[in-house]
């Protein structure tokens, strides 16, 4: 059963959102989705970087106000 989980990264600053999402990710299943939400703005160079490197891919990622808003799922 694929689950959608949400992870709060507002305010944190690199590196501390990759590694935040990192360990959130180890406790989820093939098909699983993560909400994240972050203000630190390298999350956008980051976050593909480490989808491309982890069992992850990028579903979207929107940029509204200064809130950074990213979805991946677990390959």
């Amino acid at each position: 059963m694929k689950r959608n989980y949400d992870i709060d990264l507002v305010g944190f600053k690199c590196p501390i959102p990759i590694l935040k999402i990192r360990k959130k990710i180890r406790d989820l299943n093939k098909g699983d989705t993560l909400s994240i939400i972050a203000t630190d703005k390298m999350i956008k160079i980051d976050l593909p970087i480490f989808c491309k490197e982890s069992e992850c891919r990028l579903i979207e990622m929107v940029d509204q106000g200064g809130q950074i808003f990213c979805k991946i799922e677990i390959i």
